[in-house]
């Protein structure tokens, strides 16, 4: 078992891509590893034989600790299932084939090939599963092809919930655009389950965060309508390259800008020392089937905000299919979570040490404010600053909280 993270002490195999007796080559994907931030994959550098699997599929594992046994063809280990033959006239590999995890999105080499009956890999129309998904698919044999597109998640994607509606209704929907999901059975018993290495580091992390960092809240409501309206314009002229700003794109830059403003309140407390930040590297809360991840904008305050939204969006893509590098959720400074899109009016978020601040954005809603004495409809957006005491005082993130007002609701200046 290989260290993935920085706060890693034991993996977890998602599933095995091979079983016992299966040959590989160099570049083929063996299995994929839960760590506590990401779901990575377990590629092959050279060629071999699983002859033994000794960690099975959701089962954890101590770093450095042995999950499998492979070697030469027709080699064999006590207990494990006989290797294949080679074919007549075919050399047997003669060395021992160790393996390496690399993240899927920077392998060069190419994916190995579809197995028949594999969620999210068969041959055919393009299915997007979320990890988890695809794995209790397999688990229960359910062939998730007639599913491809219809899944509740972003874009038609596949997640927990859709599987277990499918396992309650007795297996998956004939294909076709029109196959109904079957609506998901009341439990007859409570169910007890395992929590994902993700969810015991997001556990252990958040409650020695409130049990350690002294919080402070400070709220403003921002009057969004320009906001609005510049991104409006800002989305028809880039309509012809399929570039979409969102409200969340101009939000990070905000923050971004309104930071290196106020270095006071852009500063870490750590090891009772107050470390200043170069630049704002603000982190993304993105929501997963189970589970929440932090992908980072690394110096967002030099970016625009057409480069904000395109990178944005590859990292919370990525972020979803459990594809992120690792070096892509750490050095986090400042973090945005909105839970706008949930009809979220407020909310108070626990920062995420050793960052000093996040952020918490409500919904945008229609209004009635008075204006220069008239009562008229403006767009407003309630927003939630949570501070490290040791790090900033109130009137620190009062001043931030003010300066990221100010931008929003005069956004020509978030484009110079």
């Amino acid at each position: 078992m290989p260290r993935l993270s920085d706060t890693m002490e034991e993996g977890t195999i998602g599933r095995w891509l091979v079983k016992e007796g299966d040959s590989f080559s160099e570049g083929d994907v063996l299995a994929e590893i839960e760590t506590d931030k990401a779901t990575m994959e377990f590629q092959a550098y050279d060629a071999g034989t699983v002859l033994r699997i000794l960690v099975g599929d959701g089962e954890s594992a101590a770093l450095g600790a042995p999950i499998a046994i492979v070697g030469e063809q027709g080699e064999q280990v006590d207990g494990a299932a006989p290797a294949a033959e080679p074919a007549a006239g075919e050399p047997a590999d003669s060395e021992e084939a160790p393996a390496r995890a690399q993240d899927a999105s920077v392998r060069e080499a190419a994916p190995p090939p579809p197995r028949p009956g594999s969620n999210g890999r068969a041959t055919g129309a393009a299915l997007r599963v979320s990890p988890i998904a695809r794995r209790m698919a397999d688990d229960a044999g359910i062939d998730l092809s007639g599913m491809a597109g219809r899944g509740s998640g972003p874009e038609g994607r596949i997640v927990k919930a859709d599987v277990e509606r499918l396992i309650a209704g007795g297996g998956a929907p004939a294909a076709g655009p029109d196959a109904p999901v079957r609506a998901q059975t009341a439990p007859q018993a409570d169910e007890v389950r395992e929590l994902t290495p993700m969810l015991k580091a997001v556990a252990a992390r958040m409650a020695q965060s409130k049990a350690t960092v002294p919080h402070f809240y400070v709220e403003s409501e921002i009057d969004m309508t320009r906001a609005l309206q510049l991104r409006a314009e800002l989305n028809d002229g880039l309509a012809a390259s399929g570039e979409k700003i969102s409200v969340n794109d101009l939000i990070v830059r905000a923050c971004a800008q309104a930071l290196l403003e106020h270095p006071q309140a852009h500063r870490s407390y750590v090891d009772g020392r107050h470390v200043y930040h170069a630049h704002a590297n603000v982190g993304i809360a993105v929501a997963l089937d189970d589970g929440l991840i932090v992908p980072v904008v690394v110096a967002a305050d030099t970016k625009t905000v057409r480069e904000i939204s395109a990178e944005t969006r590859d990292l919370a893509a990525r972020a979803r299919d459990g594809k992120l590098k690792q070096r892509e959720i750490e050095g986090g400074t400042f973090t945005v979570s909105n839970m706008g899109m949930f009809d979220v009016a407020n909310f108070e978020a626990i920062i995420n040490p050793p960052e000093s601040a996040i952020l918490a954005v409500g919904a945008t809603a229609p209004r009635p404010v008075v204006s220069d004495g008239e009562i008229v409809v403006r767009h407003i957006m309630r927003v939630t600053l949570s501070c490290d005491h040791r790090a900033c005082s109130g009137a620190d993130g009062a001043k931030l909280l003010q300066t990221v007002k100010r931008l929003l609701q005069s956004p020509s200046l978030l484009l110079v």
